[in-house]
């Protein structure tokens, strides 16, 4: 699906939602997360043209494998978390939405520590 595609099924799904919400309020946080689970699988279906384009960067940066696999893994956490995060402040629950965030900030910092510390090795070695 084309972006086009993704949110008119998106708009729809939001007036739909709407209408059904006056009536039935569980029909439209069912209606948005079934509309936010479609996007989601067709952004993964995109997901190997990422890939591929990142192994071919780092096949021209020569760099360790393990920072790109770091670099992934920290925009699959944010991407993960904004989508759940959504889905919570659409349900009305704000502070489980606020302790994913925390949680995936978090669980960043801590993949980002062992780049940090090679990237000050670095320059340690750099400036001696």
């Amino acid at each position: 699906m084309n972006v086009v595609q993704m949110s008119l099924l998106a708009v729809a799904g939001v007036l739909l939602a709407t209408v059904l919400k006056k009536e039935r309020p569980e029909f439209g946080i069912l209606i948005s997360i079934v509309v936010c689970v479609c996007i989601f699988f067709s952004v993964l279906g995109r997901l190997s043209i990422l890939l591929e384009s990142v192994g071919r960067l780092r096949e021209l940066a020569t760099l360790d494998v393990g920072y790109f696999r770091t670099i992934l893994k920290m925009i699959g956490i944010t991407y993960v978390a904004e989508f759940a995060v959504s889905l919570c402040k659409d349900a009305g629950y704000a502070t489980i939405a606020s302790q994913i965030e925390m949680f995936s900030k978090i669980s960043i910092l801590l993949l980002a520590l062992p780049v940090i510390e090679a990237f000050l090795q670095l320059i340690a070695t750099v400036v001696t």
